[in-house]
């Protein structure tokens, strides 16, 4: 049977009609989300009396995390005088399961609801998600738990348990010109928010100098939007004077020189790429892109496809560049690309929450990947 919470939400979202006509897995299934917009619409659609006493956000990328995050505070708590104390938030990585029980249990006196965040949920042990799973069946009804992290084994009863009676936004790793197609209309849309536009030229530029990083890109959206004042379009000159950039050249050039597994010239590339400025987070997602589109060459080739099928996934590479290409992919091989797609990922965390020095950080990396 399916709790009266979960009927009320669907029958919220779907038509008598509809809701007959749908079985029990049916409609649990439709409390799954795979993209961050239909989860937020679900969200509009169940307030303000019908959020779940459980979420579970999952993505690699961070943005979408904490959009959903606070997309459910702003719905959930918009009666609240001061929704700031209605949060708490808690780390996996660095707090007991003893530390967030109490918050979990404990009745509000001073809110009619309250949120409970844990992120890195998937750093949580054995003995603390058996707890959690224990919580589930019984929730605190002033409470709203939710869990985030970039990933977590689906094979496991605590993801099994928090499916059956949650929401959850479970965002798959995309493509790269998957992800990079979201975020071009992403982009338009957010720039709309401040009455403003980008130029065709702009948008493209705009994507192709910082990649498809959402927190970055709405950084830099920001300074834009203050930098053009009241004019009402931003083109590749604004782009130019204040938002940060790599030296697409010499980053190109660090690519081949990794690729070949040349660590001395890699090295000298990218210590004088940070001298000249370029952030590191830039740096290594200017890497990443080079890595996955070798890595998806490596992988055409691998089962079977030909020069013609590069070609036909990437249609800028003809003559000596697709000749170059398809050299640094077969050289470079599977395995490495696979580790050192971790690898990246791995520096650019430490880079976020570590207080190493970023030219430590280029240096092991560099060492790692042209091993």
């Amino acid at each position: 049977m399916i709790k009266n919470r979960q009927c009320t939400t669907f029958n919220h979202t779907l038509s008598t009609r509809n809701w007959k006509k749908l079985g029990i897995r049916d409609t649990l299934a439709a409390m799954k989300y795979s993209n961050l917009e239909a989860f937020k619409k679900h969200l509009e659609s169940a307030a303000p009396d019908h959020f779940s006493s459980l979420y579970l956000l999952l993505s690699k990328e961070t943005f979408p995390r904490k959009e959903a995050m606070e997309k459910l505070a702003e719905l959930s708590l918009h009666e609240e005088r001061s929704p700031e104390l209605s949060v708490r938030i808690f780390d996996g990585e660095k707090h007991s399961i003893e530390q967030i029980l109490p918050e979990l249990n404990a009745l509000s006196f001073f809110s009619k609801k309250r949120i409970i965040f844990i992120n890195n949920c998937d750093s949580l042990d054995k003995a603390a998600t058996t707890q959690l799973e224990t919580y589930f069946a019984s929730p605190n009804k002033t409470i709203c738990l939710v869990l985030a992290a970039t990933t977590l084994n689906r094979a496991t009863s605590f993801y099994k348990k928090a499916e059956k009676i949650g929401v959850l936004l479970d965002i798959t790793e995309l493509k790269p010109w998957e992800q990079e197609k979201i975020v071009v209309e992403w982009l338009h849309q957010e720039v709309r928010k401040y009455k403003k536009q980008f130029t065709p030229a702009a948008g493209q530029i705009f994507i192709k100098q910082l990649g498809t990083d959402q927190t970055l890109l709405q950084n830099e959206i920001q300074k834009l939007v203050c930098y053009v004042g009241e004019r009402s379009t931003i083109d590749e000159r604004d782009i130019a004077a204040i938002c940060t950039s790599v030296n697409l050249e010499n980053a190109w050039q660090l690519g081949e020189a990794i690729f070949k597994r040349d660590a001395a010239s890699a090295l000298r590339i990218s210590k004088a790429l940070l001298n000249e400025g370029t952030a590191l987070i830039a740096l290594l997602r200017q890497i990443r892109s080079q890595f996955q589109t070798e890595y998806q060459i490596c992988s055409i080739l691998a089962h079977g496809g030909t020069a013609a099928d590069v070609t036909a996934q990437f249609p800028y590479m003809k003559g000596a560049i697709l000749e170059r290409h398809l050299s640094a992919a077969q050289n470079y091989g599977m395995e490495r690309f696979k580790k050192g797609i971790l690898a990246i990922d791995t520096t650019e965390l430490k880079a976020k929450n570590s207080a190493t020095e970023d030219d430590l950080l280029a240096d092991i990396l560099i060492a790692t990947i042209t091993s």
